[in-house]
């Protein structure tokens, strides 16, 4: 069975990503629009960064699931295993390698990993109304 990345939630400054199959990797593409909202388009020139705010996984016997970006392990899961966790009710975001593509790598049986990402840096919003009021163009930047 493939891999498939859905976005489940998508909002200016965070997004909830699913990467559920068995043996294949799922990859969230941070530069090539995979999680910016309709409200706000990438910065000319600018790097994306996203940090990772939590987890929620599934996975079955046998089952793994690797977060890994730029080749290093940010997290790693093996089945069977139901488990979440929030890291900024800890105080803190996991950013390793912020500016990177996450790559989601399950191998050895079904897995769902669900990862709560949170937009810090690259993004600008497209809705301006405090600085055009009225006359705000809510499809472009800087209207």
């Amino acid at each position: 069975m493939a891999v498939t990345t859905t976005v489940l939630k998508l909002h200016n400054q965070e997004a909830v990503v699913k990467v559920a199959g068995t043996a294949a990797t799922g990859t969230i593409d941070l530069d090539g629009g995979d999680i910016t909202a309709t409200s706000q388009a990438l910065i000319s020139g600018g790097t994306p960064k996203v940090s990772i705010a939590g987890y929620h996984v599934i996975l079955g016997s046998g089952a793994t699931a690797t977060v890994t970006r730029n080749s290093v392990n940010v997290m790693t899961f093996a089945g069977p295993i139901a488990d979440f966790g929030t890291f900024n009710s800890m105080g803190f975001l996991e950013n390793t390698e912020e500016e990177e593509d996450i790559n989601v790598v399950i191998a050895g049986g079904e897995a769902q990993v669900y990862l709560i990402l949170r937009k810090t840096d690259g993004w600008e919003t497209k809705v301006e109304t405090a600085t055009y009021g009225a006359y705000d163009d809510t499809t472009a930047v800087g209207s």
